[in-house]
């Protein structure tokens, strides 16, 4: 069979009609000395198809990994389409050189801007976290009464006038504190989701400050609060 692919080589050159053509071109002992050139430029096409994917042969994958892969099913895996996320190749381009930094600077990209930079400290979404600094929440700035909870956990309002205690965009299981620096006497009241005793509402309706806690259930808040502190 003539080997037209890197991969129908044998490992081994012992033997009869093993490694003694390719692509059909002959280089068994005593071939035509013409053949040699030939086979030399047709292995060198055959070895570009291999980096090129176009033989379909399998790439084994490096140290640590297992299986193997082509090279379109590795940047399918990666997300990048030739000719769109990469530069197709192009005999006439410049040749950039080798090494990490040299190819993201190629394709536009920078560690820490562009891809995230390894961090084995970084924390993920779905799995227990201990955290060994302070954890910190923006506190927002709210005057109305209506608290918003896409905005952030944590709230100061100040209110000019009289109010009902409210919050929007309710998500289950979240949870903050409200200072509520209630100088002019102002009363509160309740919107309809918000689940607060009415003992607490008119103690906050008096002139004060106080930390309202809140937690939710995905539909109702539910708040606590302190009793005046200044």
């Amino acid at each position: 069979m003539a080997k037209n692919k890197i991969s129908q080589y044998a490992s081994t050159s012992a033997g009869a009609n093993l490694n003694t053509d390719i692509a059909g071109i002959n280089i068994d002992e005593g071939c035509a000395p013409s053949n040699i050139n030939n086979a030399i430029r047709t292995l060198m096409a055959q070895i570009r198809d291999l980096q090129s994917a176009e033989s379909g042969d399998t790439i084994p994958v490096g140290a640590g990994g297992t299986g193997s892969t082509t090279a379109s099913s590795a940047r399918s895996a990666l997300g990048l389409a030739i000719g769109t996320d990469v530069q197709a190749y192009d005999a006439d381009l410049t040749t950039l050189g080798a090494g990490g930094a040299t190819a993201r600077s190629f394709l536009g990209l920078a560690i820490g801007t562009d891809v995230q930079a390894y961090n084995a400290n970084n924390a993920v979404t779905n799995a227990l976290q201990t955290f060994t600094v302070s954890q910190r929440g923006t506190v927002t700035t709210d005057n109305d009464g209506s608290f918003d909870m896409n905005v952030t956990n944590n709230f100061k309002c100040t209110p000019t006038g009289t109010f009902a205690l409210t919050f929007t965009n309710i998500t289950a299981g979240q949870s903050g504190y409200v200072l509520l620096v209630n100088t002019g006497g102002y009363s509160v009241t309740a919107a309809a989701t918000t689940k607060v005793g009415t003992t607490a509402l008119t103690t906050i309706s008096a002139a004060g400050t106080y930390l309202l806690s809140y937690w939710t259930d995905g539909t109702n808040v539910y708040v606590t609060n302190s009793g005046a502190l200044a």
